[in-house]
Protein backbone atom coordinates (compact mmCIF):
# COMPACT_ATOMS: atom_id res chain seq x y z
CA UNK A 1 0.00 0.00 0.00
CA UNK A 2 1.47 3.64 -0.56
CA UNK A 3 1.93 6.06 1.82
CA UNK A 4 0.06 9.25 2.06
CA UNK A 5 3.03 11.01 0.32
CA UNK A 6 3.71 8.52 -2.50
CA UNK A 7 -0.56 8.89 -3.23
CA UNK A 8 0.03 12.81 -2.88
CA UNK A 9 3.00 12.80 -5.57
CA UNK A 10 0.89 10.04 -7.97
CA UNK A 11 -1.88 12.24 -7.88
CA UNK A 12 -0.53 15.23 -8.62
CA UNK A 13 1.14 13.43 -11.49
CA UNK A 14 -1.74 12.65 -13.03
CA UNK A 15 -3.66 15.93 -12.48
CA UNK A 16 -0.85 17.91 -14.19
CA UNK A 17 -1.12 15.78 -17.14
CA UNK A 18 -4.54 16.03 -17.84
CA UNK A 19 -5.92 17.65 -20.99
CA UNK A 20 -8.38 20.88 -20.60
CA UNK A 21 -11.18 19.11 -22.48
CA UNK A 22 -10.32 16.05 -20.26
CA UNK A 23 -10.77 17.89 -17.05
CA UNK A 24 -13.87 19.30 -18.16
CA UNK A 25 -15.23 16.66 -19.64
CA UNK A 26 -15.05 14.53 -16.60
CA UNK A 27 -16.20 17.52 -14.39
CA UNK A 28 -19.66 18.00 -16.06
CA UNK A 29 -20.32 14.23 -16.18
CA UNK A 30 -19.34 14.50 -12.09
CA UNK A 31 -21.55 17.41 -11.44
CA UNK A 32 -24.24 15.85 -13.57
CA UNK A 33 -24.04 13.32 -10.87
CA UNK A 34 -24.36 15.35 -8.04
CA UNK A 35 -27.19 17.79 -9.64
CA UNK A 36 -29.48 14.31 -9.34
CA UNK A 37 -28.39 13.14 -6.16
CA UNK A 38 -31.42 13.37 -3.93
CA UNK A 39 -28.99 15.53 -1.23
CA UNK A 40 -28.38 18.00 -3.61
CA UNK A 41 -32.11 18.56 -4.36
CA UNK A 42 -32.98 18.54 -0.57
CA UNK A 43 -30.27 21.03 0.24
CA UNK A 44 -31.06 24.88 1.10
CA UNK A 45 -26.82 25.61 1.04
CA UNK A 46 -24.14 24.39 -0.07
CA UNK A 47 -20.73 25.11 1.11
CA UNK A 48 -18.56 24.25 -2.19
CA UNK A 49 -14.81 24.66 -2.84
CA UNK A 50 -12.91 26.11 -5.68
CA UNK A 51 -10.85 24.43 -7.78
CA UNK A 52 -7.33 24.52 -8.13
CA UNK A 53 -4.63 23.30 -10.56
CA UNK A 54 -7.22 21.04 -12.37
CA UNK A 55 -9.32 19.51 -9.31
CA UNK A 56 -12.99 19.24 -10.77
CA UNK A 57 -14.39 22.18 -11.60
CA UNK A 58 -16.79 23.74 -9.28
CA UNK A 59 -18.11 26.92 -11.45
CA UNK A 60 -20.71 25.40 -13.46
CA UNK A 61 -22.07 23.36 -9.97
CA UNK A 62 -21.92 26.97 -7.62
CA UNK A 63 -23.71 28.88 -10.90
CA UNK A 64 -26.22 25.69 -11.00
CA UNK A 65 -26.70 25.84 -7.25
CA UNK A 66 -27.30 29.91 -7.48
CA UNK A 67 -30.23 29.22 -10.73
CA UNK A 68 -31.74 26.63 -7.83
CA UNK A 69 -32.42 29.20 -5.23
CA UNK A 70 -29.61 27.70 -2.59
CA UNK A 71 -27.25 29.69 -0.79
CA UNK A 72 -23.69 28.93 -1.37
CA UNK A 73 -20.65 29.67 0.76
CA UNK A 74 -17.11 29.02 -0.06
CA UNK A 75 -13.97 28.16 2.12
CA UNK A 76 -11.36 30.97 3.59
CA UNK A 77 -8.04 30.18 5.09
CA UNK A 78 -7.69 31.56 8.13
CA UNK A 79 -4.49 31.46 10.93
CA UNK A 80 -5.89 28.96 12.71
CA UNK A 81 -7.95 26.84 10.60
CA UNK A 82 -10.71 27.15 7.67
CA UNK A 83 -14.47 28.87 7.59
CA UNK A 84 -16.81 28.89 5.13
CA UNK A 85 -18.38 32.11 4.16
CA UNK A 86 -21.85 32.59 2.16
CA UNK A 87 -20.87 34.30 -1.86
CA UNK A 88 -23.30 36.02 -4.30
CA UNK A 89 -21.33 35.16 -7.14
CA UNK A 90 -17.57 34.65 -8.39
CA UNK A 91 -17.43 38.38 -7.86
CA UNK A 92 -16.70 37.53 -4.35
CA UNK A 93 -13.50 35.50 -4.72
CA UNK A 94 -10.32 36.49 -4.92
CA UNK A 95 -6.63 34.97 -5.06
CA UNK A 96 -6.20 33.66 -1.76
CA UNK A 97 -4.24 31.37 0.30
CA UNK A 98 -1.56 29.53 -2.18
CA UNK A 99 -3.60 31.27 -5.24
CA UNK A 100 -6.65 29.59 -4.89
CA UNK A 101 -10.17 31.99 -4.46
CA UNK A 102 -11.49 32.68 -1.39
CA UNK A 103 -13.94 34.95 -0.26
CA UNK A 104 -13.49 38.48 0.09
CA UNK A 105 -15.63 40.70 2.77
CA UNK A 106 -18.79 37.98 2.97
CA UNK A 107 -20.42 37.27 5.98
CA UNK A 108 -19.50 33.86 7.51
CA UNK A 109 -21.33 30.95 6.97
CA UNK A 110 -23.58 29.68 10.12
CA UNK A 111 -25.35 26.32 8.69
CA UNK A 112 -25.81 23.33 11.03
CA UNK A 113 -26.73 21.21 8.22
CA UNK A 114 -24.86 22.16 4.74
CA UNK A 115 -24.14 20.01 2.10
CA UNK A 116 -20.46 20.02 1.80
CA UNK A 117 -18.92 19.59 -1.26
CA UNK A 118 -14.99 19.18 -0.78
CA UNK A 119 -12.09 18.10 -2.73
CA UNK A 120 -9.04 15.39 -1.70
CA UNK A 121 -6.23 13.56 -3.47
CA UNK A 122 -7.29 10.36 -2.93
CA UNK A 123 -9.80 7.94 -1.38
CA UNK A 124 -10.71 4.21 -1.03
CA UNK A 125 -13.95 2.45 -1.96
CA UNK A 126 -14.78 2.51 1.73
CA UNK A 127 -14.58 6.30 1.50
CA UNK A 128 -11.21 7.37 3.31
CA UNK A 129 -9.80 10.09 2.66
CA UNK A 130 -6.73 11.47 2.02
CA UNK A 131 -6.51 15.02 1.93
CA UNK A 132 -3.46 17.87 0.86
CA UNK A 133 -1.70 17.70 3.90
CA UNK A 134 -2.77 20.39 6.05
CA UNK A 135 -5.54 19.47 7.48
CA UNK A 136 -8.12 22.16 6.78
CA UNK A 137 -10.94 20.22 6.03
CA UNK A 138 -10.06 17.53 8.71
CA UNK A 139 -9.93 20.19 11.70
CA UNK A 140 -12.88 21.95 10.60
CA UNK A 141 -15.22 18.82 10.08
CA UNK A 142 -13.73 17.48 13.65
CA UNK A 143 -16.16 20.82 14.74
CA UNK A 144 -18.48 20.91 12.42
CA UNK A 145 -19.73 17.13 11.48
CA UNK A 146 -23.26 17.39 11.21
CA UNK A 147 -23.24 18.68 7.26
CA UNK A 148 -23.70 16.29 4.91
CA UNK A 149 -20.33 15.54 2.74
CA UNK A 150 -19.85 14.51 -0.85
CA UNK A 151 -16.37 14.37 -2.39
CA UNK A 152 -16.06 15.18 -5.80
CA UNK A 153 -12.73 12.64 -7.46
CA UNK A 154 -11.50 11.54 -10.87
CA UNK A 155 -11.71 7.91 -11.20
CA UNK A 156 -7.61 7.86 -10.75
CA UNK A 157 -8.20 9.14 -7.72
CA UNK A 158 -10.02 6.09 -6.08
CA UNK A 159 -7.64 2.83 -4.88
CA UNK A 160 -8.47 0.03 -2.84
CA UNK A 161 -7.25 1.11 -0.03
CA UNK A 162 -5.38 3.97 1.27
CA UNK A 163 -3.57 4.76 4.40
CA UNK A 164 -5.72 6.76 7.24
CA UNK A 165 -5.24 8.07 10.80
CA UNK A 166 -7.74 8.11 13.42
CA UNK A 167 -8.54 12.08 13.02
CA UNK A 168 -9.10 11.20 9.14
CA UNK A 169 -12.81 12.77 8.25
CA UNK A 170 -14.80 11.07 5.59
CA UNK A 171 -17.42 12.04 3.11
CA UNK A 172 -20.47 10.30 3.18
CA UNK A 173 -20.34 9.68 -0.83
CA UNK A 174 -17.32 9.86 -3.48
CA UNK A 175 -18.87 10.89 -6.58
CA UNK A 176 -16.55 10.28 -10.10
CA UNK A 177 -17.12 10.43 -13.45
CA UNK A 178 -18.45 6.40 -13.35
CA UNK A 179 -19.26 6.01 -9.99
CA UNK A 180 -20.74 6.96 -6.77
CA UNK A 181 -18.96 5.54 -3.71
CA UNK A 182 -21.55 5.79 -0.78
CA UNK A 183 -20.75 4.83 2.57
CA UNK A 184 -23.77 3.39 4.90
CA UNK A 185 -23.01 1.82 8.25
CA UNK A 186 -19.84 0.68 7.65
CA UNK A 187 -20.77 -0.78 4.51
CA UNK A 188 -19.23 -0.45 1.43
CA UNK A 189 -21.80 0.26 -1.87
CA UNK A 190 -21.03 1.33 -5.14
CA UNK A 191 -23.73 3.16 -7.00
CA UNK A 192 -23.61 3.13 -10.81
CA UNK A 193 -24.81 5.92 -13.45
CA UNK A 194 -28.11 4.54 -14.00
CA UNK A 195 -29.46 4.82 -10.14
CA UNK A 196 -28.92 8.23 -10.02
CA UNK A 197 -30.32 9.67 -13.45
Amino acid sequence: MYKKEELRKIIEGYRRAMAKDDVVMKSIAIIHKILNLKEYQKADCIYCYVDFHNEVKTKPLIHQAFLDGKRVAAPKVLKDGMEFYYIKGYEDLQPGYSGIYEPVNCPIAMETNALILMPGVAFDKRNHRIGFGKGFYDRYLQRENNHYKIALAYDFQVFDKIPQDSYDICPDLVVTESKIYRKENETDTIINEREVL
